[in-house]
């Protein structure tokens, strides 16, 4: 009756260690290709770095699913919109505060916490951090939007920040 469902995808943007990755993979291969004129030994080398292209290039295209529900907050991974990976479960009873990243209500948190990003990676779109306590503290960066911080306030009131 009192169930709170929540749903968000989040289209994460390619940093610069990624497209560093994705030319170098293709520049090794374009080489492979032409170091087959040289020798046709180079032909193995040249299908094996087709198949690594052909099982990493998925990884490029990442989306960010969040889904809140009651309490439970759980992050997975979509690649190529096809293969899942869930990646974390934050429970809002542990969470210590939640707020934008620029926020005063982090300060003070200090920088001891080890910093877990599944934000979207857009510096033109706030991302909001999640101070978790308990055994494993840390601070999770994640992409938001208004109706998924409403659901999370209506929760835990005291501990949701938008400001």
């Amino acid at each position: 009756m009192g169930d709170v469902f929540t749903e968000l995808v989040v289209t994460r943007k390619p940093g610069a260690k990624e497209k560093g990755q994705k030319a170098g993979l293709i520049g090794l291969t374009i080489l492979a290709a032409f170091a087959v004129l040289i020798h046709p030994l180079f032909l193995l080398a040249l299908a094996a770095l087709i198949i690594v292209d052909y099982i990493l290039f998925p990884r490029f295209n990442e989306e960010l699913e969040y889904s809140y529900v009651n309490g439970s907050l759980d992050i997975a991974a979509i690649y190529s919109k096809s293969s899942r990976k869930e990646l974390a479960s934050i429970n809002l009873g542990e969470a210590e505060c939640i707020a934008p990243v620029t926020s005063h209500h982090l300060d003070g948190y200090g920088i001891t916490y080890k910093t877990v990003d599944y934000s979207a990676g857009d510096p033109e779109e706030p991302a909001y951090a999640a101070i978790m306590g308990g055994q494993e503290s840390r601070k999770v960066l994640l992409q938001l939007d208004e109706k998924m911080l409403n659901d999370l306030r209506y929760r835990a009131p005291g501990k949701v920040f938008t400001d």
